[in-house]
């Protein structure tokens, strides 16, 4: 409880000083003495042109101005089809609340030119939010993240995701041209602050909503960047290199490089990028990392999920990682009608990784315990690629082209001990495994579309095709010791294998539509499609014995399996102002077909009825109601009978009589947005109900092996909700933000072949306070909450819950341009676990920056002061409890030099 007060303490520092303070009252009224309801007036600081606080004009016309310190302002009054007007004046020391005299806006004049010598901090275009960087103090090490982080509605989280006044920003564009793909803290992370002009924010609809007009109900939140003239011809970017070590023990060195080259020019725009470390960073997407740990076709974790062996489950933060990492993007756009993008990643990462843990896993009738040490270290190099072509052939035809393709091979060594215990601790079983794996595998995926609009609005028409193949091959050897104790006699099995797989998957799809209007905001829309889907594997395992191979035909198999469906959908569109209604209803008629699986070809046929409503009844509001039905085919894994031995204590089965899961979902999301005093209120809840639901059945057989079982098993049931609320406290100079998340759910499970039901529950709330003025200050603070609860309707000893807390103090603080400290301070809770139930990490940076340009910047980090960074990790799931231990990177302090340059101009 104290750390809890001392958390809350802290969180107050965020609200500043309000002594020798004013409050400003005024009226915006147009030229004949009519209020103006909606204006913005921005109140800007005279000598450095910076954004000081604003307001927007209530239904008569009146506004406040909180928390004004003495000094001199200029006003900024604007509104649509208006003039802006300015008024400077100054506010003095005696700290008494000041009356502004009533401005009086003229209306603005067709085609007149205004020559405005400032500047509008803050722009609401259309249904674009522009922000103008000149308004808010960057300094000349700032990345883009540093200047989002000031902007009223802008959210930048712990882990550089961005949201927009509680949208999550999926997209990322510099100077309305893709950057890295789709990658959006690529840019944010990399591009400097002081190379914007300005930052656009608003809902990209679909290219085929923005081609065709005709709202698909598809947006997505989007960023755009728009570079100063400046630096959209010439070269600039930085680069940053750091060493140290780990203390006290000074052991291994830790080093840290990065820098990147932006070009621009006309119609060009090249990027560089890259980066070396050993401190456990990830590279530039996170996403390229995570495709390294889903290499291996084991699963992730041993108990947990189904089966395989206990791997690093793709936490950073786990083990110790080295990355070395480049990656180039370019854009060329020759004319507004032709748009080429390309992008190219390539990564290395190298990690070791060693585990302990214990298990409990219970079953109606008994309850073992499972010790599991192990050491894996894996290397892997892929490279990831993208290219975007688009042509407009004219106002009434265009092409789309996508392309992304990766190539990668990575090596795994895992040795681990797994030991089982009865409840009286008497040792039945140990499996001690060797594993030695090479994976090499591609993907790729393409796409092209063409579309085609006629005279009449409305009517158009477009195909869609796609093909995507991901391929592996993997070779591994196996080696394993294997312990019975039957009666306290132990029996021991030794195998050593050499396993072959080779894995293909081709997905093929191809779809015409046709929409054509029937009255004048109606349209009737017809799709044709067909999509085909083939898993092939090739697996070939042999045993060693004597140093000779001999197949062993249990474990071998051949498997191909295909999906072919055609469909039909025919849907109706209402299209108005403020409402917006699609009503559909979809045919597919789908074969199942493999001759290592089927006797015969299994034909199901579906009706998919869908249904959206969008109702805006105001600018800030939106209601949406989302009704969509689905199905879900059995993979290859699950219906092929083709055992997985890597992991020795458990096994998995497959059954060839599964059906496709049929699931209906209800989405109800509500949203109201105020641009002007960037407040925020979202709600989202969702319904699902899953019939002929697949569930993994455990089993526990006579040799102490857990087999594992996928089945239909009766439905499943699941409601989650989501609310979140946020809003900016000028008079406390803060912003907030208040989320919940919710959700239960209900299904049926099979343990020890006796059916049981099941209901979890969690609750999630989050609070997360910030200041908003960050030219001097950036202080964020957050506290979070999280319960679950797992209930069983037979075997209530199943019964478990569980809750832990967290909060969080982030800290920048710059002296005279030239000094910035960060320190970080995260607490972690878990009160109901036995052990290792309070972690608290501790990171500082310091900087300065020299030379008068500041452009050479020296650093020191501290990383995990309090070293207490041990890789612990607990939780439940379904009737297994699981602690795990994982030895990972410490203590450690680095010293860095960081340099920025530039050359503009046309040479």
């Amino acid at each position: 409880m104290k750390n809890v007060i001392l958390m809350l303490s802290i969180m107050g520092l965020i609200s500043t000083s309000f002594a020798q303070s004013v409050q400003l009252k005024g009226a915006v009224h147009s030229i004949e003495g009519d209020s103006i309801p909606g204006a913005s007036v921005m109140l800007i600081g005279a000598v450095d042109s910076l954004l000081k606080t604003y307001a927007i004009t209530d239904k008569n016309g009146a506004f406040k101005l909180v928390g004004v310190k003495s000094g001199d302002y200029i006003a900024k009054v604007s509104f649509y089809g208006y003039q802006p007007l300015e008024y400077g004046f100054s506010v003095d020391q005696s700290g008494d609340n000041q009356q502004l005299p009533i401005f009086h806006l003229e209306p603005k004049l067709l085609d007149a030119v205004v020559i405005d010598e400032h500047f509008q901090p803050i722009q609401i275009k259309g249904d674009t939010l522009e922000y103008d960087s000149r308004a808010f103090e960057v300094k000349e090490h700032d990345v883009v993240e540093d200047l989002l982080k000031q902007l009223p509605g802008v959210e930048v989280q712990e882990d550089g995701s961005i949201k927009v006044q509680g949208k999550d920003v999926q997209q990322v564009t510099v100077d309305g041209e893709k950057f890295f793909g789709e990658d959006a803290s690529v840019a944010t992370k990399n591009l400097p602050a002081n190379a914007v002009s300005k930052i656009q924010v608003f809902d990209k609809t679909s290219e085929q909503s923005e081609f065709t007009g005709i709202d698909d109900g598809s947006e997505t939140t989007t960023i755009n960047i728009k570079l100063k003239e400046s630096h959209k011809k010439g070269v600039f970017g930085n680069i940053a290199l750091s060493g140290g070590s780990e203390i006290p023990t000074n052991e291994s060195l830790r080093y840290e490089t990065k820098g990147n080259v932006f070009y621009f020019k006309k119609d060009w725009q090249i990027s560089l990028i890259g980066m070396s470390n050993n401190i456990n960073q990830t590279g530039f997407t996170f996403s390229d990392y995570r495709n390294f740990m889903g290499g291996a076709q084991t699963m992730r974790r041993g108990g947990g999920d189904l089966g395989g062996l206990s791997l690093s489950d793709g936490n950073a933060d786990d083990g110790f990682l080295t990355t070395h990492a480049t990656g180039i993007n370019v854009s060329y756009k020759p004319s507004d009608k032709t748009t080429l993008s390309t992008s190219f990643f390539l990564n290395n990462f190298d990690k070791t990784y060693q585990k302990s843990l214990f298990r409990e896993t219970y079953y109606n009738d008994s309850t073992f315990f499972t010790d599991e040490f192990a050491v894996q270290n894996s290397n892997s190099i892929n490279g990831r690629g993208t290219l975007f072509f688009q042509q407009k052939f004219d106002s009434t035809q265009q092409l789309n082209f996508n392309l992304w393709g990766e190539l990668g091979e990575t090596a795994y060594l895992n040795d681990n001990l797994i030991k089982n215990y009865n409840s009286e601790d008497g040792l039945f079983s140990s499996f001690t495994t060797a594993l030695n794996q090479d994976d090499f595998n591609y993907s790729f995926n393409s796409s092209a579309d063409y579309r085609k609009k006629f005279l009449k609005p409305g009517r158009y028409t477009g195909l869609d095709l796609a093909y995507d193949r991901d391929n592996s091959d993997i070779q591994t050897y196996l080696s394993y010791l294997n312990t019975l104790v039957n009666d306290g006699v132990p029996v021991e099995t030794v195998t050593n294998q050499d396993q072959y797989t080779l894995s293909t998957t081709d997905n093929f799809s191809g779809a015409w539509t046709w929409s054509e209007p029937i009255t004048k905001n109606q349209l009737l829309q017809a799709d044709l499609g067909y999509k085909r889907s083939s898993e092939s594997r090739n697996r070939s395992v042999y045993d060693i014995l004597d140093d000779q191979q001999s197949e062993n035909i249990v474990l071998s198999g051949l498997g191909d399996y295909l999906q072919t469906s055609y469909y039909g959908e025919l849907r109706h569109k209402f299209i108005a102002n403020t409402f917006n209604t699609t009503i559909g209803l979809n045919y597919e008629h789908l074969i199942l077909s493999g001759a290592a699986i089927f006797a015969s070809s299994q034909p199901y046929d579906y009706i998919f009825p869908n249904l959206r409503i969008d109702w805006d009844p105001n600018k800030k509001s939106n209601l949406r109601i989302d009704y969509t039905t689905s199905i879900n085919a059995p993979s290859l894994n699950q219906l092929q009978p083709l055992q997985d031995n890597t992991n020795p204590s458990q096994l998995i089965l497959g059954n060839t009589d599964l059906t496709p899961e049929y699931a209906h979902r209800l989405n109800l999301r509500f949203r109201n947005i105020n641009q002007y005093n960037f407040s925020f209120f979202m709600a989202n809840i969702t319904g699902e109900y899953t019939e002929n639901n697949i569930v993994y059945s455990q089993n526990l057989n006579e040799f102490y092996v857990t087999e594992l079982s996928p089945e239909n098993i009766g439905s499943e049931k699941s409601l989650s909700a989501f609310a979140a609320y946020g809003a900016s406290v000028h008079r406390l100079k803060t912003k907030f933000r208040i989320r919940g998340n919710g959700s239960v759910s209900n299904g049926l499970v099979n343990l020890n072949q006796t059916q049981d039901a099941y209901t979890t529950y969690s609750f999630s709330p989050v609070i997360s306070i910030e200041n908003i003025g960050k030219s001097i200050v950036d202080l964020r603070s957050g506290l979070g909450y999280n319960y679950s609860i797992n209930t069983y309707k037979d075997n209530s000893s199943f019964n478990n819950d569980y809750q832990n807390i967290n909060y969080y103090v982030n800290m920048t603080f710059k002296l005279k341009d030239r000094w910035e400290f960060n320190p970080i301070f995260q607490h972690y809770f878990y009160p109901d676990f036995e052990t290792n139930n309070e972690i608290m990490l501790l990171d500082f940076n310091i900087a300065l920056n020299l030379l008068e340009s500041r452009k050479l910047q020296i650093f020191v980090s501290g990383k995990d002061l309090l070293n207490q960074n041990t890789g612990f990790n607990q939780y439940y799931l379904q009737n297994i409890y699981e602690r795990e231990l994982t030895e990972t990177l410490g203590r450690y302090v680095m010293l860095g030099l960081k340099y920025s340059f530039e050359r503009f101009g046309g040479q």
